[in-house]
Parts: structure tokens; sequence; C-alpha cells
């Protein structure tokens, strides 16, 4: 039953990431398909600028912009050097890939330790009571819970969002039955995405309250580094 589980999970993922590389692949079109003048190319930046403001206004907008543009950043810069150099750096870029993929699936897991161990902690405290054991209390203790749930619910988000985003990146510039010019094109539209997002900032007269879960995350992973530091 288990088996079957993880096949139809295989199965459904496989389906999201072939739907993502044709959606991928008409969105570099605009500029891949063209002479790619300086006046294309400047509007193709404009149209991902666009995408770059609705999306950083979203609630953990910047975070998942940042954490595209790195995954594509590394996708289209490994292949684009791999062609220069013969393939050579292909092998290492693997091994690069893989050894973040492992940081990356240590890291989910971590926080979601320390998420579970926020809330027995929480718990204790609220069974023992006390004197001690205020409202004020209590409720600080439920904002930090909360802040580190976020943070692993964030981190678990983040790392579906990126694996998703490498087998689409792998899929579409190692597809052989596409010239390898058109390949070397689509990294380099990559790469002009990847800037644009890995870039993108919020102008302080744009904060609000979309903001507010970002902000607890925040603020309870700086209370864990002030810990860590005494």
């Amino acid at each position: 039953r288990r088996g079957g589980l993880t096949k139809e999970r295989k199965r459904q993922r496989d389906k999201r990431v072939a739907h993502l590389v044709r959606k991928f692949i008409d969105k570099l079109s605009v500029w891949t398909e063209t002479d790619r003048t300086a006046d294309v190319t400047r509007a193709f930046r404009d149209k991902i600028a666009l995408e770059v403001e609705n999306l950083k206004m979203e609630s953990f907008g910047l975070e998942i912009l940042h954490a595209i543009g790195a995954t594509y950043t590394f996708k289209a810069s490994s292949f684009l050097k791999s062609q220069k150099l013969f393939g050579i750096t292909g092998l290492w870029s693997r091994i690069k890939d893989k050894g973040q993929l492992a940081k990356d699936t240590w890291g989910t897991i971590s926080r979601a330790i320390v998420a579970q161990s926020s809330v027995e902690e929480m718990a204790k405290a609220e069974e023992k009571g006390g004197e001690d054991w205020t409202d004020e209390k209590r409720a600080e203790y439920e904002k930090k819970v909360a802040g580190k749930i976020l943070a692993a619910a964030w981190r678990g988000t983040k790392f579906e969002i990126q694996g998703v985003l490498r087998d689409v990146c792998d899929r579409m510039l190692n597809d052989k039955t596409v010239k390898l010019d058109k390949r070397i094109e689509r990294a380099h539209g990559l790469m002009i995405i990847a800037e644009l997002f890995a870039k993108a900032a919020r102008d302080p007269d744009e904060e609000g309250d979309f903001m507010a879960f970002e902000q607890l995350m925040a603020e309870a992973q700086m209370k864990k580094e002030k810990t860590a530091d005494k």
C-alpha cells in the first residue's frame, strides 16, 4: 500500500514537472524564439520584472523569489559552464547539487524537530502552571511556537519548490531531442530570470500586513540565534 502511494506521488510529481516544463518553455520562447535584440531583451526583462513586483508583495514572496532565483542560477550557470569546458564540470555540478539537496533535507528535518520541541516545551509549561505561567508568558510562548512552526512549514515548502524546479530545469536543459544551441539559449534566458528574481527587494513603504507571518518567523529565528550565543 505504501509502495502504491509512493508511485502515485511520483506519478503526480512527474506530471507536474512535465506541465511546468511546457509552461517554462513557452515563457522563455518570448525571448528564445526571436532575434533577441536589445529591444526584445528589454521587453522580456520588463515582463519578468512585472512578475517580480507582483509576487514580492505576497506573503513570503521575497523568500520564494530568492529561492527560485538561486535554483535557476545554479542550474543555468552549471549547464553553460559544462558547454564551455566540454562537459567536465557536469559531474562536479551533479555532486554539488546532491550535496545541496542533502543540506536542504537536513535543514528541513531540523526545523521540524525544533518546532516539535517547542510545542512539547509549551505543553509542559502549560501543564506545570504556577505563578510564573501568566497570560503574558503564555502569549509569548504561543508567539514563539507559531514562529517556529511557520519556519518549519516554510522550509518544507522551499524544499519542495526547489526540488521540483531542479527537475524542471534538468529536463528543459538536458533534452537531447532539442538542439544544443536552443538549450543554450534557454539557459541564457533562465539566467535573465534568475538575476531579476535573486535581486528582488521591497521598499520600506511597501511593507504591510502581508508581512506579519514573515516577521513572526524572523523573530522566532532571532530568539533562537540569541539563545545559541549565550
